[in-house]
């Protein structure tokens, strides 16, 4: 299944890199919503992104339920993309690298921007 939700202008562009049809899963509304609370974090400061080789990382330094509970939903739709989740419960850190591979790199770069 491809990336389904919550990344402007990506869905089409992975799909189509992963050689799958964007499923349709959500309303208009909910892709938006969705949409909005990814740019919203991203801005807000509390995340750092870096480009990886193969993707991205994301990484929260405090408040790391701010990026999990997000990311648990895009990987509940995104088998083309590997998620590897590390946190520390103690600090309320949390890291996660988001991987794919061939063109779906730079398709990746692109994702999880602020908006």
């Amino acid at each position: 299944m491809c990336h389904k939700q919550g990344i402007p202008g990506s869905q089409q562009r992975l799909c189509s890199v992963m050689g799958e049809s964007p499923p349709i899963a959500l309303t208009a509304a909910d892709l938006r919503d969705r949409q909005g609370a990814w740019a919203k974090l991203l801005g807000s400061g509390l995340v750092d992104r870096d480009r990886v080789a193969g993707g991205i990382r994301l990484h929260a330094a405090s408040g790391a339920a701010a990026l999990i509970e997000p990311i648990d939903l895009e990987r509940e739709c995104c088998a083309s993309i590997q998620f590897a989740v590390t946190s520390d419960p103690i600090a309320g850190e949390a890291d996660v690298l988001l991987t794919a591979e061939g063109e779906g790199e730079a398709v990746l770069a692109g994702m999880f921007v602020a908006g």
